[in-house]
Parts: C-alpha cells; sequence; structure tokens
C-alpha cells in the first residue's frame, strides 16, 4: 500500500502518517524516494493498538 491507501483505510492525514513514520511507530519501506506498507504489518500493528473489550 502506499502512503495515500493507507491515510484513507486508517482516516488519518498524511502529516499524521509521516509523524507515525518518522517516530518508526508504524512499519514501512521506503523505494525510489516513495513509502510503502504491507498490509499484514499494519493489520498487526493495528492489533497491538487496539484495545480489547469484553
Amino acid at each position: 500500500m502506499d502512503s495515500e491507501e493507507v491515510c484513507r483505510a486508517l482516516n488519518i492525514s498524511k502529516r499524521t502518517l509521516q509523524s507515525y513514520r518518522d517516530r518508526g511507530a508504524i512499519p514501512c519501506s521506503r523505494l525510489g524516494g516513495k513509502f510503502y506498507y504491507r498490509r499484514r504489518d499494519l493489520a498487526a500493528w493495528l492489533s497491538r493498538k487496539t484495545i480489547q473489550t469484553r
């Protein structure tokens, strides 16, 4: 997924995504000056950030 797809999927701004990336909070790869994100990495990241309820 590219940055725009991730922003739409997570309903966040490009700036928020950049902040997550800069802090190393969200897994990504850089190729040719563009950032890419694997769906499975994002799913795992989201599951760690989600609060489990009863």
